[in-house]
């Protein structure tokens, strides 16, 4: 059998049975965005990490290597904030091609600790190895109090599926990058913005801290995959269904001014265009005003209600278009055939 027949998270199904040899200690092993160890004391460790492979997640020379070392930090911090925690520190772990200098090395790590530094997380450790394939490995450690961690696994029929910001623009921006038909028609301020949004994403850290203090939030994650995807992870967690409103998914104008250059659809970037790091999650029915109000007072961007958890048996549907439309509903594989 080969991998692409079952798919990358079919493939993690099948390794992940029999993995927890001692459970003392351990609230929540492999299945989330992070694993939850306990310490004894009133807070719990979180526990990620992330792969970036030349040629996978980016191309060498298309990306400046300061902000790539900003994206590869970012994505774990990303993972943090999706379980409701703040990062402490980080390991870093490098692969790098022989052709690789010393002042490359060095301006990639100046982008890890520029975000480093600004939310005062510590690198603390890692490897360096030779290797044909330049890949990032970091390994982040977060903390969390016991009674406030989010997990994928508490969505309950009848809740209120939101999101925070916009989806599609990472898809947008690596659409500028690799499209050179786009060259000189996008205006410069879609392009900063967009690029922006590829190469720099910002870890929703403050979002996720507020929602933590709002106490109700059920279920949540964040958006790496493509919203068609990451919304199937929450509903098998939770052994729920959940309907998406189509007509109601937050893309920037920015994103529909480059889908249409393009000739791209922008509602298939929100859905399946993946690394926005925005967080999806999911609140009673009747607290989405209360979030949405919140988020306005603070001064944290948009964030929006986009669907709402079903009974177990009616699967993700995907609502507000008369044509077929189950296409859409894809998410990213890394194993998909």
């Amino acid at each position: 059998m080969k991998i692409s027949d079952i798919g990358e998270f079919g493939l993690i199904k099948r390794l992940a049975g029999g993995t927890i040899f001692n459970p003392n200690g351990v609230i929540k092993g492999i299945g989330d965005d992070a694993a939850v160890i306990m310490t004894g004391q009133d807070r719990v460790l979180l526990v990620s990490c992330d792969m970036l492979v030349d040629g996978v997640h980016f191309i060498y020379g298309k990306i400046p290597l300061f902000d790539l070392g900003h994206k590869a930090v970012a994505v774990n911090m990303s993972d943090i904030a999706a379980m409701g925690g703040v990062p402490r520190h980080v390991l870093v772990s490098l692969a790098l091609p022989s052709r690789f200098t010393v002042e490359e090395a060095e301006e990639l790590f100046n982008g890890m600790k520029s975000l480093l530094s600004r939310r005062s997380v510590n690198l603390i450790g890692g490897d360096t190895v030779r290797s044909d394939v330049f890949t990032i490995d970091v390994t982040i450690l977060g903390e969390a109090l016991i009674g406030s961690v989010i997990m994928r696994s508490g969505a309950r029929p009848g809740d209120v599926v939101m999101v925070t910001g916009s989806l599609g623009d990472s898809a947008a921006g690596l659409e500028i990058l690799l499209n050179d038909q786009l060259s000189g028609r996008v205006s410069a301020d879609d392009r900063e913005y967009l690029l922006a949004a590829h190469l720099t994403p910002e870890p929703r850290l403050d979002q996720s801290s507020l929602l933590v203090k709002l106490g109700f939030v059920t279920a949540m994650m964040d958006l790496s995959d493509g919203l068609a995807g990451d919304i199937k992870h929450i509903c098998e967690s939770s052994r729920v269904g959940a309907e998406i409103y189509l007509d109601r998914l937050p893309y920037s104008q920015c994103a529909a001014r480059v889908a249409r250059m393009a000739g791209k659809n922008v509602v298939h970037w929100a859905l399946n265009g993946g690394e926005d790091y925005q967080l999806l999650f999911t609140v009673p029915s009747g607290k989405e005003e209360e979030v949405i109000e919140a988020f306005c007072g603070a001064g944290l961007g948009a964030v929006t209600a986009a669907g709402r958890i079903t009974d177990p048996g009616c699967g993700v549907r995907l609502v507000g278009f008369e044509e077929d439309i189950k296409h859409l509903a894809k998410g990213f594989d890394h194993f998909s055939g």
